[in-house]
């Protein structure tokens, strides 16, 4: 029979599985106070979301408990559980932590229909070699802030060719790489890559996209990418875009968002174990290999 103890634990967690996932959207809501107020009565801010964002946006994974060693007859087995735990520990002030706290408001402004967020071609074909989890959890109890938003390209699609090897066919990647090079018959795109170097290429194309649709920014948690946008502020190239460069944390405070630790959703649409008392060792999202068969 259980303890007192364990009783008043076990009612306490069917309480946040309750309540906690109203209230951690009342604060998203919340904490948009200010930007509501700003981008009310106007067009919808439209941002072109890098796959760095929709990365980072898996703020809870799925991860085996154990429990210890058991008998089972003659033998002796681990066991444990499968349960949701959060990527990052709020006592870190960490760079990526800092800006995942910004992207459940970016989010709440997305539904709310004060914020546009949009994909393009190339990104999307960034996306097509990867796993797919990799932007949407490996995991049954996985959780992204961005679950279930629409983020539309903004500029159709692009689909690499594939075929058997004997057809020799460059990869998905060297075919993108070709596509973009061939853009840099565009002097003004030439100029750019030019400008901020041509490891930047890729970046540079979906910053270059986002200037030519007339969007606000492209958000980016590539902060290399960041620092050297701002290096060349000055350059004719980089000067001449309306288009921004923004990480989640600038963005948020631009428009005057509340931080919101992301450990205040663990209990959305969830009906298994969470464990908000942990977080992923070194606060890093595990490779689809690191996940055992009973974490999927």
């Amino acid at each position: 029979m259980p303890s007192l103890a364990q009783r008043v634990e076990n009612f306490k967690e069917r309480l946040r599985f309750r309540f906690m996932p109203p209230i951690a959207d009342w604060l998203a809501w919340a904490s948009t106070y200010q930007a509501r107020q700003t981008l009310g009565g106007m067009q919808p801010m439209r941002l072109l979301v890098d796959n760095t964002v929709l990365y980072h946006a898996v703020t809870h994974e799925t991860a085996w408990i154990s429990t210890g060693k058991s008998k089972w007859g003659p033998h002796e087995i681990d066991t444990g559980y499968s349960a949701r735990v959060p990527v990052h520990d709020d006592d870190t002030d960490g760079r990526e932590h800092r800006n995942v706290r910004f992207l459940a408001g970016i989010a709440q402004l997305c539904r709310n229909g004060f914020v546009e967020l949009l994909t393009s071609a190339e990104l999307q074909d960034e996306q097509f070699r990867q796993p797919a989890g990799r932007y949407r959890g490996y995991g049954y109890f996985d959780h992204s802030l961005f679950a279930r938003l629409q983020i539309e390209s903004v500029d159709g699609h692009v689909f690499p060719h594939l075929g058997p090897s004997w057809m020799r066919l460059p990869s998905a990647e060297e075919q993108q790489r070709a596509r973009i090079d061939r853009h840099r018959q565009d002097e003004a795109f030439d100029e750019l890559v030019r400008t901020l170097g041509q490891a930047n290429s890729q970046d540079a194309w979906h910053l270059y996209t986002a200037d030519k649709f007339g969007i606000h920014a492209f958000l980016t948690m590539d902060f290399k990418f960041i620092r050297t946008v701002e290096a060349q502020a000055r350059s004719a190239a980089v000067s001449r875009l309306k288009a921004r460069v923004m990480s989640p944390e600038m963005l948020g405070k631009e428009l005057g968002l509340f931080p919101l630790s992301p450990r205040l959703f663990s209990y959305h649409d969830a009906s298994f174990f969470v464990r908000t008392d942990l977080s992923m060792p070194s606060e890093k999202r595990r490779p689809l290999n690191g996940y055992r068969r009973t974490d999927r």
